[in-house]
């Protein structure tokens, strides 16, 4: 399949009670570079601009973001049944470096989870995280890593993700 066939990665994701809380259909659907408008939309939603001004330039600088950065990252779009934007998702994709005996590999890091607060705890998250686990199987991803928040850590784990104790970092700023 490939990387960037929308049509095919498009499903209808639905969560058991047990693990996200009331049953609901999601139409989930990958991003593609001229359907930016709902992913400006929701990275308002989470962090509001101050100014109209302000909000036309988060517009620009993520346009300009996915140009340089689209061909490496993938974004989903949850919506509800009547087609509005729910919550989101993205996920840069790494290829480390083959060696002897192993061939190159490829994992994705899922960043910027996100629902609109009034549609939480109603499954949205739960439906992204299962089609972007589909696609990167699909894609033949060997890994997913994210860095959650303290609270949905708890989310993350009921889906089969664990503690990577394993790395390090050094914070530039």
């Amino acid at each position: 399949m490939a990387a960037n066939d929308g049509d095919a990665l498009t499903r209808k994701s639905r969560r058991d009670a047990d693990i996200a809380g009331p049953s609901h259909d999601f139409l989930v659907t990958l991003v593609a570079a001229g359907e930016l408008d709902d992913l400006i939309a929701l990275r308002l939603a989470w962090k509001p601009a101050e100014s109209d001004a302000d909000a036309a330039a988060l517009a620009d600088d993520l346009r300009a973001w996915w140009e340089r950065n689209g061909a490496g990252r993938r974004a989903w779009i949850a919506r509800g049944a009547d087609g509005i934007p729910l919550g989101m998702a993205n996920a840069a994709i790494f290829e480390r470096m083959p060696v002897p005996g192993r061939p190159a590999g490829r994992w994705v890091y899922v960043a910027n989870v996100f629902v609109v607060p009034e549609h939480r705890r109603q499954g949205v998250a739960a439906a992204l995280m299962t089609e972007i686990v589909a696609w990167a199987r699909a894609e033949g991803m060997v890994r997913i890593v994210l860095a959650p928040s303290e609270m949905s850590i708890p989310f993350y784990a009921s889906l089969g993700f664990w503690p990577a104790d394993d790395l390090m970092r050094l914070d530039l700023d």
